[in-house]
């Protein structure tokens, strides 16, 4: 990069912006960092990378190394230019796949194995007397069973949709065919147990998915564990039954629902001449099966505010005279109007699907209770 670059700022902002967004989505900060700095500007050095994304430079060539491989599925390149010993790193590719290609990773991140769930399930119905809390945690181990078996079906054949969308912008996906022609089937399971109890089932299905979100997102155990666990009472919960099910200390336990307070993604409930104070998920697992589509939506949906409201305003205000920088501005606007209309095409289709996975999801439920 050039020292008196007139648009340094704002490539920063935009790099340090589009790190934060996607760290929030759970995408690696480093990775994505350094792709959107060379999608922003490319042949940038180590240097300019540090530049521009805040990274050490032992941090920048440990992610280099990692993703500058021929088959990385983040195609990074290293040349050199003439007369120039430094190295220099550059996208072969120009931003519309690496958009589509991140926003299928992070769709299928939820690609995870719930195999474990027909064991539960089966051992679930041998449980005697049935209640309405056994119920309760058989449609939600269901539930969360066809939603992922659904989003792997359909996400295996989104990306012709995709294409489409990207060169027809009136194209609007029909999912409703493709979602029929996906056939649910819970596999059979033979149980032989005794002495199981609803709790025993609590907790390996608290233990399975807690090795699950180790492998996605690593850490948060406590939080997690009190997450699902609420979501397997169908009436709110206290403190101590919390630390029951996860087994969890006292103090663990309540930092972890302080977090989610803050969060809001849990509801106080204090009852009539009690003191203790009660526990319920601030949404349905029905809502928090589909709602990935949503978060979606609305983190690109706010990629296009930045776009609209920050990025192309500020570069717009910067005034330049000689030729080679009114290229580079004009160059700078059409990379932030591109955003606008690439991530404007996913949000179309998320929305498309959201609404149709909604739909079939409760039809297959109706069909499989």
């Amino acid at each position: 990069m050039e020292d008196k670059d007139p648009f340094i700022q704002v490539k920063i902002d935009y790099v340090q912006y589009m790190m934060h967004l996607y760290n929030v989505m759970a995408y690696d900060e480093t990775i994505t960092g350094i792709l959107f700095a060379l999608m922003l500007e490319n042949y940038l050095t180590s240097d300019d990378l540090e530049v521009l994304t805040g990274l050490s430079k032992p941090t920048i060539s440990k992610a280099l190394s990692r993703i500058s491989v021929m088959f990385s599925e983040f195609p990074i390149l290293q040349t050199k230019k003439p007369h120039d010993r430094k190295k220099y790193y550059y996208c072969p590719l120009s931003l519309e796949p690496y958009i589509k290609h991140n926003f299928l990773a992070v769709m299928t991140a939820s690609e995870i194995s719930l195999s474990f769930i027909p064991n539960l399930l089966s051992r679930l119905d041998a449980l005697s007397p049935q209640t309405s809390a056994t119920a309760h945690i058989r449609k939600t181990l269901l539930y969360l069973y066809v939603a992922i078996y659904y989003y792997k079906e359909t996400f295996a054949k989104v990306e012709p949709l995709i294409d489409r969308m990207l060169q027809d912008s009136d194209y609007i996906p029909d999912f409703s065919t493709l979602l029929q022609e996906i056939q649910f089937k819970l596999p059979p399971q033979e149980i032989e147990t005794e002495d199981d109890t609803l709790l025993d089932i609590k907790r390996d299905f608290i233990s399975n998915m807690l090795e699950l979100s180790s492998e996605l997102i690593g850490g948060e155990d406590e939080l997690i564990s009190v997450f699902l666990a609420m979501f397997l009472e169908d009436e709110p919960i206290t403190q101590d039954e919390l630390i029951n099910i996860t087994r969890s200390s006292r103090t663990k336990v309540s930092q972890a629902l302080s977090k989610m307070e803050e969060l809001k993604i849990v509801k106080i409930i204090k009852k009539p001449g009690e003191r203790k104070k009660y526990y319920k998920g601030a949404a349905s697992i029905e809502e928090y099966g589909v709602g990935k589509l949503g978060r979606v939506q609305g983190y690109y949906a706010q990629i296009q505010i930045m776009m609209r409201k920050k990025f192309l305003p500020e570069l717009d205000n910067i005034t330049v005279t000689e030729e080679g920088k009114k290229k580079e501005k004009d160059r700078l606007t059409q990379f932030f109007k591109d955003n606008i209309f690439y991530y404007s095409v996913f949000i179309r289709f998320s929305t498309a699907m959201h609404e149709a996975m909604r739909h079939e999801l409760q039809k297959v439920m109706e069909s499989v209770l």
